[in-house]
């Protein structure tokens, strides 16, 4: 019988979950609405605020995506160990 891979192994070579972004998300909505409604232009220094937060957002976003791929790829690999064993 195959030696099953323990939950922690796994999660240990799991790359890492960010954080919740929604909240960044809504910042970076309150603070265009703002800019909106005053009907201001965007200055250069607010653009590269907004700008720095979708990046992290960005790089967010691909963690979860690496995080997504990786539990695919190890429930695929055990799913056909399980088969194999039969």
């Amino acid at each position: 019988m195959p030696k099953w891979p323990r939950l922690v192994s796994l999660k240990k070579k799991a790359p890492k979950v960010p954080d919740f972004t929604c909240i960044h998300i809504d910042n970076i909505i309150d603070k265009l609405e703002k800019l909106a409604s005053d009907e201001r232009l965007l200055t250069k220094a607010q653009l590269t605020r907004l700008r720095n937060s979708l990046e992290r957002l960005r790089s967010s976003n691909d963690k979860l995506r690496d995080s997504g791929i990786f539990w695919y790829e190890e429930y695929k690999k055990l799913l056909d160990r399980l088969k194999q064993s039969k």
